[in-house]
Formats: structure tokens, sequence, C-alpha cells
């Protein structure tokens, strides 16, 4: 009996025969499935949780146990499809309720990879060797304790969360038996379209790993497993040494998901090649004619799909064997202020002003403004009244950003692609340099803390209303904005235009204590390009009108 054998089954429950109550039979677990509620989902997940954990606690036959476990994952995937749309759009961290609806569903996908792991060990009982006629249902137990082992991971990924004890250790389990007894490059039949080599499913745990999951909203997120999907069996496996990220099959850990958690390669590892999916997907861009930006994959299941070139080219930007970060890190562990989101920030950088109010002050009560800049329920306490600041710890920092933790009990909810404004802290009564930076990564502790990378877009920053053309070229409503100054070049920063992106608009700011001659203006801003920075904000590099209008001239033309 092999060590790769008895570590499919390490730390599973102990087993007890079946009874007659609950016979280990794959058709008594049928009429079970058939009479789980599905019009009312949260009770059928309750009861498909407790079909789920008896079976992890009974003794069965390995393949009436693999037939069972079929049967529930059909159920399984109706079920977290419709929890899966339910989350979609929600900040981090979620309320209990619908975080308990997650756990949930990440706990079927879990139990279902320990179901097939203890269906291909009692397969293989025992002398834990692949027996006659058993070759082709073991790889099909293998490849699905693999399968459901990455969408377990995939569901804490969703949530932001490290993944639980041993759920590494499960993958690296099942691989290394599918290697040991041979059949880790067969190719299994999941589905009617879908025929994957245990190895590939595996790889493609490990590449999206490696892409960094938490730096991914939840669309970017499905969109960067569908396309990891398709390039992992590209990616290569072998003996350390190589110089490629190195993984420890001994530690209940992945190839690492941010730099500072990668191992270099030595001798007594295994080494995770990705350069070849990088390599192919750069030469899928080349293949490309001139002005295209988006390519298409043919997923597993022979959906196409488009991704943008922008996305792969960040999606594959961790995946080389020395990705540094751009900027070397300081170990730090001093406070900063922290607000999030752009009607916030936009009401600290106004002095407190609610934007009509703030608007009036540049133009007069005669301008508007538009429906969309309305705050959104989950920031109407900042408009109503103050802005929620919280105090957040630097873990470390560099030129391009700062590594924060920020405290469960102050109940911030933030999600990947937000804006967050950062300010030193004041004393009563001083004016505090608000820099405004991105979330670009997240993670949840198991303490409730959040651990996030932000990168800084700037370190100075004005409130400002822009106001958009529409297609006849009348001016749009006014809406909120951050004029946000670099060194060579201005940007805007708003909220993402449901429209095409204009050639100019019209930029209304109030007086910049930076000035020479401080004064309200209006200014005609020349579009350069634009960036979509997140699920909901875009920023447009703009190059002022060289001779600014004075706003109290604009008003009077309002008026």
């Amino acid at each position: 009996m092999s060590e790769a054998y008895t570590r499919l089954i390490a730390g599973m429950p102990a087993r007890v025969p079946a009874t007659g109550a609950t016979p280990a039979s794959a058709r008594h677990m049928q009429r079970n499935i058939a009479q789980l509620p599905m019009a009312n989902p949260a009770v059928a997940a309750r009861d498909l949780t407790h079909l789920l954990e008896r079976m992890l606690t009974t003794v069965w036959p390995g393949g009436e146990r693999l037939e069972a476990l079929n049967a529930l994952g059909v159920t399984v995937a109706q079920l977290s499809d419709g929890f899966e749309r339910q989350l979609a759009s929600e900040s981090f961290p979620l309320p209990p309720a619908k975080l308990a609806l997650a756990e949930t569903v990440s706990g079927f996908q879990r139990a279902l990879a320990e179901g097939y792991a203890l269906a291909v060990y009692e397969l293989c009982a025992p002398a834990g060797k692949v027996g006659w006629m058993r070759g082709k249902a073991i790889a099909q137990g293998l490849a699905r304790a693999l399968q459901h082992g990455g969408l377990s991971l995939l569901w804490y990924y969703r949530l932001y969360r490290n993944p639980p004890a041993g759920a590494w250790l499960r993958m690296h389990a099942a691989h290394a038996f599918a290697l040991e007894s041979g059949i880790a490059d067969k190719p299994v039949a999941l589905d009617a379209q879908q025929h994957l080599q245990p190895s590939a499913i595996y790889k493609h745990a490990l590449l999206l790993a490696l892409s960094n999951p938490y730096r991914f909203s939840a669309r970017e997120l499905s969109d960067a497993y569908e396309v990891t999907g398709v390039m992992a069996a590209r990616c290569q496996l072998h003996a350390g040494g190589s110089g490629a990220i190195a993984l420890d099959l001994a530690a209940d850990a992945g190839p690492g998901y941010l730099p500072e958690e990668r191992r270099a390669a030595a001798p007594g590892l295994q080494d995770f090649d990705a350069e070849p999916a990088r390599a192919a997907l750069a030469a899928d861009r080349q293949m490309q004619p001139g002005g295209i930006s988006r390519s298409s994959y043919r997923l597993h299941g022979g959906k196409i799909l488009e991704i943008s070139h922008a996305f792969l080219e960040r999606l594959q930007s961790t995946w080389s064997g020395n990705a540094e970060r751009g900027h070397s890190r300081l170990q730090a562990g001093h406070p900063l202020e922290a607000a999030v989101g752009l009607h916030a920030l936009h009401m600290l950088l106004a002095g407190g002003q609610q934007f009509q109010t703030f608007l009036s002050g540049l133009r007069g009560a005669g301008i508007t403004i538009g429906a969309q800049t309305q705050s959104p329920a989950w920031a109407a306490s900042a408009d109503a009244g103050g802005v929620a600041v919280q105090r957040v710890q630097v873990l470390d920092q560099s030129l391009g950003g700062y590594r924060l933790l920020w405290h469960a009990e102050a109940g911030m909810r933030i999600r990947v692609g937000e804006i967050v404004g950062l300010a030193p802290p004041a004393e009563r009564g001083d004016t505090q340099e608000w820099m405004i930076g991105i979330v670009r990564w997240l993670r949840i502790e198991e303490s409730g803390q959040l651990d996030t990378g932000v990168e800084l877009l700037a370190r100075q920053a004005l409130p400002a209303a822009v106001r958009v053309p529409d297609a006849r070229g009348q001016l749009r409503n006014a809406v909120r904005a951050l004029l946000l100054r670099g060194d060579d070049h201005e940007q805007l920063l708003l909220t993402t235009l449901n429209e095409t992106i204009p050639v100019a608009l019209e930029v209304s700011l109030p007086e910049d204590p930076c000035d020479w001659q401080p004064l309200p203006s209006v200014r005609l801003a020349q579009i350069e390009s634009s960036e979509a920075l997140g699920p909901g904000y875009q920023s447009l590099r703009v190059s002022a009108a060289p001779r600014p209008v004075a706003a109290a001239a604009v008003a009077e033309t309002d008026a």
C-alpha cells in the first residue's frame, strides 16, 4: 500500500457500515435526490448537505459511491449556478445570510471532491492498486475529485477567502495517485462534450492560483477560470530545479498567489512551468489582424468565449517563474485613514459638501446633476451626513501602492476594482491630503479582516463635475468626477460612461490651492484615451484647454 494511496483519504471522518434505513445504494440515493424540494433552494441545499455528509461517514462499495456521486453532482451544479448569480455584484464582506449560502455551495464542491477520492480508495482496496477492468472508473473518480476540488477552490476565491485546511493537500494527493497508477494523462469523459485528463484538471487549478484570483471581480474571475482551463494543458510539471515555480506536494499550498508566497525551484520539489501557456497567448495575439483588440477561445463544452487582449495581458502577468513587483516593497506598520467609493471621496475633497451644493457653488443654482450621480443605497450614509472614514494598517508599501489590513469591526464593505482614498491621520481641524487608489486584490482572513492590495493612481486630486455631450452635441447634466494630477498629464476618474466616449467634455473645477492664482474654473477637456478601471469606473486621460474660463462667467451664462 503506497503513501499516495493512503493520502487519498487523509483527514476524512471515520466510516461506519450502512444500515437498512440508509443503504449504500446509488438507486436509493437517486430516489432521495428526486425528493429534494428544488423549488425551495435553501431547503434543498440543506437536505443535499445532509446527504453528502452521510455518504462521507458511511462505508460504500466504490462503484456504487461513484454512481451516486455522479447523480449528486448534477443537482449541485443546478443549485450552484443559481447561487452564483445572486452573488455576482456583491461587495465584501458579504452579509451573514449570503455568506452562509456561499459557504454551503463551496461545501458541496468540497464534499464531492472528498467523496470521489473516497470512491477511488474503495475501488482500489485493499492493496491500493488499479484492478482489472477498473481503470476507467478509477480515472473518472480521480478526474472528478480534481474537478470538484478545483471548483471548491474557485468558490473560496469568489468569497475572497483563503482555501480551507487540507484543500491543496487533497488536490496533490489525487494527482499523485493518478501519476502512480499511470492514468494521469488518460482522457476522461466528464460529459458528452468534455474529455479531460486528470493532469490537465490539476494544472488548471495550479494555473488559476498562479493568476492570483483574488485580484479579479466576479465576472473577471469567471473569465479567468475559463481561459486558464483552455491553456492549462500546455503547462508542464516536472522534477524540481529548472527555475520554474516550485510546488511542495507535502504542503497544504498551491504555487503561491502573491510573489512573496512563491518558492524558488529546488531539488526535491516539483516544478510548475506556465511559460508554454504564456507563449501560446502571445502567439494568438500576434496572429490577429491589426486593430483587433479581442481573442476568441473555444471552451471545453464547445462555447466560444471572447476576451479582450488587455484582460489576457493582465491575466498572464503573474505566470512567470520570476514574477516580481514593479516596485520594491518596504515593510511598514503605520496607520492610514481610508474612504471607499467615488461619492465618499468627492465629498471629502469638496470639504464635506454634497454634490449639488458643490456644483451650485461653482456654477450657480441653475445647473442640475444627472440621475446617475445620485448616491447608491450602500453609499447613502456618506451623502446624508459624514463620510465613513476607517483607520487601516499598512502592511507594506512601495511607490506603486500599499498592502492594507482593514479591521473587521469597522464594518466597511469593499470589492475588487473599487476606488479608495488614503491619507495620513490628521489632527482635528487639519486639512488632509488624499491620495487616490484602486483595490487590485482582496482576501478575507479567518478573523474577518480584509487584506487588500491597493494600486496608487494619484497622490493629488481635485473634486470635479463633468458634462458629457449627447449625440446632438448638447451637454448632459453634470456628474461627479475626480481630477487626478500626474507628472505629465491629467486624468478624470468617473463612473463608467454607457455611451460612446466623446472627443471632449466640459470640466468644472474648484479653486486649486496649488495654483498661483487659485480660481474656480470651467475647462473644455480634450479626451486623449480611456481605460476601464473596474466594474464601475473609467479613467479618461485629458488635455485641458490652455485658457480655462472663470466659473463665475460660466455661472452667468448658465443663468
